[in-house]
């Protein structure tokens, strides 16, 4: 057998899905005999969907707008921050509990606290 051979058997049994917001439901798939052009891959990550790589029935890779990256990057930072974390969850159960301000209320803390330190 050729090795040209291998790789085009290889290169048919990779499909590629595009998923709408959920991983769990492709909204495209493209068959990789298919030969999807690398343009409509990036076409739909601009258009905000990511591209599952599915190769051999294995889910291998994505392909995602880089904004969607961006905030994946930024919710992994915020997690690994114990105590970010518990302030978040401290201010979400001050804000269940009613003990919350206004703008105005905020707004005019603000300017006494100006006039206070002039």
């Amino acid at each position: 057998m050729a090795v040209g051979d291998a790789a085009g058997r290889r290169a048919s049994q990779i499909r590629l899905a595009v998923y709408h917001g959920s991983v769990s439901e492709p909204g495209f798939a493209v068959r990789a005999e298919d030969q999807p052009a690398w343009a409509e891959i990036v076409r739909r990550a601009e258009r905000g969907e990511s591209v599952a790589v599915i190769a051999r029935g294995d889910h291998v890779a994505d392909v995602v707008p880089s904004g969607e990256l961006d905030r994946l990057h930024e919710t992994i930072e915020v997690l690994s921050d114990t105590e970010l974390v518990r302030d978040l969850q401290e201010g979400l159960a001050d804000a269940r509990a009613g003990r919350v301000f206004s703008a105005g209320q905020v707004a005019a803390d603000l300017a006494a606290r100006r006039i206070a330190d002039e």
